[in-house]
C-alpha cells in the first residue's frame, strides 16, 4: 500500500510537471513570461548606431526596425575625484531617451584587409581596406526553445534538450 501511494503521488508530480511546459502552440509572449523553464536562443538585430538587441524587442515601422521601448544613452560623463587617485570615477550626468533603429535594406562597409602594428609590447590590428556590400534584416527567424537544466557547479542554469522550433515573425509597430 506504503509503494502504491508513493508511486502514485510520483506520477502526479511527474505528469504536473510536465504540464506546465510550453508548447510550439503556445503565443511567443506567454512562451517567454510565463515559462521560467525554458531558455529561448533569441535571435538579434544590430542596431544602426547602437547596441545589439533582441529581435523580441523591435517592430517594424516602414522600412525600418525600432525599438519597442525608448532606450537610454549617456551624452555627457563627468570625472568624480575620491580620497586618492585608485576612487576616480566616470559618472554619468545627462542622459537621452531614443529610439533604436535599424534600416531593413542598405549598404554597409566592412573591413577586408588588416595590418598590425606595434606599440612597445602591445600589437594593434587596424583596418587598411574596406568594401562595400548590401544586406537584408530577416524578419522572421526559426527559434529553438530549449528545456532548462539545473545543477552543475554553482547551481548555474544549463540548456537542457531542445522542445521545439518556433517562428518568429516582426510584427508592424502600433
Amino acid at each position: 500500500m506504503k509503494t502504491l501511494l508513493i508511486l502514485v503521488a510520483t506520477l502526479l508530480v511527474s505528469a504536473t510537471a510536465s504540464a506546465h511546459m510550453p508548447t510550439e502552440s503556445d503565443s511567443w509572449k506567454t512562451i517567454r513570461k510565463h515559462y521560467s523553464k525554458v531558455i529561448v536562443d533569441e535571435p538579434s538585430v544590430k542596431l544602426d548606431g547602437g547596441p545589439m538587441t533582441s529581435a523580441f524587442f523591435v517592430c517594424k515601422s516602414g522600412d525600418v526596425l525600432r525599438t519597442l521601448k525608448k532606450l537610454t544613452k549617456c551624452v555627457k560623463w563627468d570625472n568624480r575625484r575620491g580620497g586618492n587617485r585608485d576612487n576616480d570615477r566616470r559618472v554619468c550626468v545627462e542622459e537621452v531617451k531614443y529610439f533604436g533603429t535599424a534600416v531593413i535594406e542598405g549598404q554597409r562597409e566592412r573591413c577586408v584587409s588588416w595590418r598590425t602594428i606595434r606599440r612597445g609590447d602591445d600589437r594593434e590590428r587596424i583596418c587598411t581596406g574596406y568594401e562595400s556590400y548590401d544586406y537584408t534584416l530577416a524578419l522572421s527567424h526559426n527559434v529553438d526553445v530549449f528545456r532548462m537544466e539545473r545543477g552543475g557547479r554553482d547551481n548555474d542554469n544549463r540548456r537542457g534538450r531542445k522542445l521545439f522550433t518556433k517562428t518568429l515573425s516582426i510584427e508592424d509597430c502600433e
